[in-house]
């Protein structure tokens, strides 16, 4: 059995900043998350695809699986033993991705699955359309965000190596998750939601940036589903480049012959914090 290829992404769900009279400040959204989950919901995205969200199983108060598929018909030519002809058979297709979560936190993990996307980017757009059909996240006005978790890894080292930063420019959503970094991608969401936008970027330059205060919001803004770029200097000597931390989501591969779901979600897990911490 080939192993089956995962990918990390952040969820959120951002209350509008103008509250409706209906507006529910109670739930979290963890809340909206696992209500959204259990109406299992339906929806013709393109004909002739209606696109399903079901199976879904809890591992834990906050975590568990779901599948999203998509149902379609299809004729196929068979041949039929009771009366010797050939003949058309309508039947339905239901080709799915398994999916993983932990709704405290705010991650997904979407595994791939060529016959519906080639990129689960895509999938996890079905995702999003999926879960704001629910009737609270529809009355409450909440936005439906799943954004890829990029690997970090070779932007904080180099951030962190470099001899200079002289310029350094990240971009934020709002609101964050509970871990967002108190430097810049908790208040810059704060100041988004109070101007009402949708997304932002700021940029710091200087002749010698911190580097240590800017992988700190580096990894933040990786754990969040956001971007960054830095303007660097390698050494002393070395001429100015641009780096950038964007990209396709974390990815890995795992045979679901030696590991259960459960076990993919602990791995992606500890993942999520490397990257955060």
């Amino acid at each position: 059995m080939p192993a089956t290829e995962f990918s990390l992404f952040r969820i959120k769900f951002i209350k509008p900043t103008q509250k409706s009279f209906l507006h529910d400040d109670e739930k979290t959204p963890g809340d909206y998350f696992k209500a959204a989950l259990e109406d299992r919901p339906s929806l013709k995205i393109r004909e002739p695809f209606i696109w399903h969200i079901g199976n879904l199983e809890y591992f834990s108060k906050t975590s568990g699986h779901f599948a999203v598929g998509r149902t379609s018909k299809k004729t196929v030519d068979l041949y039929d033993e009771n009366t010797k002809n050939f003949v058309e058979v309508d039947h339905m297709e239901s080709p799915y991705a398994h999916c993983l979560f932990d709704s405290e936190i705010g991650i997904v993990v979407i595994a791939k699955n060529n016959i519906l996307s080639q990129r689960t980017e895509k999938i996890a757009e079905k995702i999003e359309k999926l879960l704001a059909l629910n009737t609270g996240i529809f009355l409450d006005e909440i936005r439906v965000e799943i954004a890829p978790i990029p690997d970090p890894e070779g932007f904080i080292r180099q951030l962190s190596k470099a001899s200079f930063v002289t310029r350094f420019t990240a971009s934020f959503g709002g609101p964050n998750p509970f871990d967002a970094d108190e430097y810049f991608q908790r208040p810059m969401s704060v100041y988004l939601a109070s101007a009402r936008g949708d997304e932002g970027s700021t940029t710091v330059k200087g002749e010698n940036l911190d580097n240590e205060t800017l992988v700190e919001v580096s990894k933040s803004t990786a754990a969040t589903g956001n971007t960054a770029s830095a303007r660097i200097k390698r050494y002393n000597s070395s001429k100015p480049e641009t780096i950038h931390l964007e990209g396709d989501p974390v990815k890995r591969r795992i045979d679901l012959a030696r590991y259960s779901l459960k076990d993919v979600l602990e791995q992606f897990l500890k993942i999520y914090h490397n990257i955060r911490n």
